[in-house]
């Protein structure tokens, strides 16, 4: 959806929402409260949104703050499950993409996803190392953390058929120790 639409799309809703709100006009009455034993339910609050890492904290991570994207394939989101954040390295020779996903799900629903594995503790940064299955090796790695309502995970890859520049696990630990202390609170 473009800026435009997005805006337009918000005023309508603060219209609309603006509208519901008012009182009585002079000649009409008011209406009097409705009393009922329905306890509404409070919607579920989305997950925390990677994309609102400081600049400054991303730059200092050695990521493109410029590349900054919720999605690298147009606006559509990702998933429904999941905020999303995608940066690369800095041009020129960009040879990686860095994605963040934060989501209200367990490292066990992580582990229990068949894309991923070979999981392993990384005690300095309280998290946990992984790699993709439908990658070759040398080509991806991930990092997830346990936080308070949930999962946070990163996961590099190489661009197309870039060759890496360096080990994947060794630049995504540099990023997610730069990052860490950006992300939630970690989960007890």
């Amino acid at each position: 959806m473009s800026a435009t639409r997005w805006w337009v799309a918000g005023v309508v809703g603060v219209m609309v929402s603006v509208a519901g709100c008012g009182g009585a006009t002079e000649d009409a009455p008011v209406a009097e409260s409705a009393t009922s034993s329905v306890v509404a339910t409070p919607l579920a609050a989305k997950p925390w949104d990677p994309c609102t890492i400081p600049d400054s904290a991303v730059e200092a991570a050695g990521l493109d703050v410029g590349s900054k994207s919720a999605n690298l394939f147009g606006e559509a989101p990702i998933s429904t499950d999941w905020m999303t954040c995608i940066w690369t390295d800095p041009d020129p020779g960009s040879w990686y993409f860095l994605g963040m996903f934060s989501g209200f799900h367990s490292l066990d629903d992580l582990r229990g996803n068949d894309r991923f594995g070979q999981f392993s503790k990384v005690d300095d940064l309280g998290g946990y190392q992984f790699l993709r299955a439908d990658r070759p090796a040398g080509r991806s790695c991930g990092m997830a953390f346990e936080v308070e309502k949930g999962l946070v995970y990163f996961v590099l890859d190489t661009m197309g058929s870039e060759e890496p520049q360096g080990d994947p696990c060794v630049e995504i630990m540099r990023i997610a120790g730069s990052l860490r202390s950006s992300l939630p609170p970690a989960a007890n």
